[in-house]
């Protein structure tokens, strides 16, 4: 057998092996899958639909788990991403290329492209509209009230004043707390 042809046959044989442990793996999530508490089911959102191809140098925030549309109960776990930026605390000053989220809820985008995001009254739960992840934080429990919600992702410097880089919007229904 020469060299390419042994090279050959090794890529076919490990193609081959792959393609059988991913059957493997796929039969026993599936047998799995019937045995899920939905209850503790944040998001239907699949792994697929979470991954973005993002050309090199684009800069977007996107909400990792939740999507348009989801129902959801309080309170409720989101996570959140930026691509093209890196995330860094508050207190770590002014770092090139770098920030923290925000999410605005029942918001529009301000209007005032220079000044910082507002901050919400402390311990503020039926008006809640700017969340601050000024600690770097990538995701957070959200507990809102129930009915129609829109949120969306604003990230930002150090000083709250947002580098326009934002998520769509995306609007959720959070149901009355279970009995």
């Amino acid at each position: 057998m020469t060299s390419t042809s042994s090279s050959a046959f090794l890529a076919k044989s490990l193609l081959l092996t792959g393609a059988l442990i991913c059957g493997q793996a796929s039969a026993a999530t599936n047998s799995t899958e019937k045995n899920v508490d939905t209850d503790s089911i944040i998001s239907t959102i699949s792994a697929s639909e979470r991954t973005r191809p993002f050309p090199v140098g684009e800069k977007h925030a996107y909400f990792v788990n939740i999507k348009d549309g989801d129902q959801v109960r309080s309170p409720f776990r989101v996570a959140f991403a930026v691509t093209g930026m890196g995330v860094s605390p508050v207190a770590a000053g002014e770092i090139g290329g770098t920030g923290h989220h925000h999410i605005l809820i029942d918001m529009t985008m301000p209007a005032d492209i220079k000044a910082p995001i507002p901050f919400d009254k402390p311990n503020e739960y039926q008006h809640q509209h700017y969340k601050h992840f000024g600690n770097g934080e990538t995701e957070t429990l959200l507990d809102l009230p129930a009915g129609k919600h829109t949120l969306r992702l604003l990230f930002a410097d150090h000083r709250h004043v947002p580098y326009y880089i934002s998520s769509k919007v995306i609007s959720i229904v959070v149901l009355d707390k279970a009995h």
